[in-house]
This record gives C-alpha cells, structure tokens and sequence, in this order.
C-alpha cells in the first residue's frame, strides 16, 4: 500500500513534458471507454493517425476518467484496433491543465515551443450530444495537422467539442 501511494504521489506531481515524446508535436485524444462519441471517431483517428503521424508528430490516446481502467483501456485498443498509444492518466492532471473537460477531446501540443496550438474536437460530426449531422464540412484537426506540416499558422485554434463529460473525482 505504501508504495501505490508513492506511485500515486508520483504520477500527480508529473511535469507535463513527462507525458510528452520526442516528437515535436504531440497530438493528444482524451477518451472515455464507455463514451458512444469517442467509439464513434476511432476510425477517423486511426486514420488521422495513419496519415500524419511521423518523426515530427505524434499521436497518444488518453484515458483522464477516474472510472477508466487498464483493462477497460484494453478492451477498447483490442474491439478499436487502435494504432496509437493508449494509456491511463491518473488524476487527469494534464486533461485539468489543458482545460480538457469531455470525451472526445484534442490537444495538440509543440513540445518545442511548450504551447497548445490546438484544442477541440476533432470535426463537427455532432452538434449537440447524441445528434450527429448528415453532413461534415468541417475537419478542424485535420486542418491544423496540414498547416503544421505545411509550416503554416492553424487557422482555428480552438473549438467546442461536444462528448462525455470526464469524472475527475
């Protein structure tokens, strides 16, 4: 029990270029395993990722909810087939200092310049919770990922995503 609470003590007090690779840009999805919208965007993040991912940019899935589990996580990795790192993340201390507060939502943060150049959701495939739109005209984060591989300011820096609220405590 003691050495849990150390972890705990550990894991809480992580800077958060300790979540961080050494890619320069790390494209961050907060999810939730039992959220519907995030089961939703697996396959666009797959192939979000699949497209972009490379020596500059990178992309890490996770899970900020204190009810998120390593084998829940591993349930959604093996019926998603994700194809990027998932991982737990104890207190959600980066989800609170990114001002993250649902599911499915992004980070796109430059390791270099230590700054979020993007947060929101990942299209505008839902207007409302539980309401998803016929048609989608408009891809906000894969807007920015060609403007940064484009070398170009992202035009929309931020969005409202729409998703599961994350229970922190």
């Amino acid at each position: 029990m003691k050495h849990l609470s150390l972890l705990c003590f550990f894991l809480w007090h992580l800077p958060l270029s300790a979540l961080q690779d050494s890619s320069r840009y790390e494209v961050i999805f907060y999810l939730g395993e039992d959220c519907k919208i995030c089961q939703y965007y697996t396959p666009t993040m797959n192939a979000l990722s699949e497209t972009f991912a490379n020596d500059s940019i990178s992309f890490m899935g996770l899970f900020p909810s204190r009810h998120s589990t390593e084998q829940g996580i591993n349930k959604f990795r093996e019926k998603y087939q994700l194809n990027f790192e998932l991982r737990r993340e104890y207190y959600g201390s980066s989800a609170k200092a990114y001002g993250v507060t649902l599911t499915p939502e992004v980070v796109i943060y430059d390791n270099q310049e230590e700054l979020v150049l993007y947060r929101g959701r990942i299209d505008n495939s839902y207007y409302k919770l539980g309401r998803r739109r016929r048609v989608v005209d408009q891809h906000e984060l894969q807007a920015a990922l060609v403007a940064i591989i484009d070398g170009e300011q992202i035009g929309i820096a931020q969005t409202s995503a729409i998703g599961c609220f994350i229970t922190f405590r």
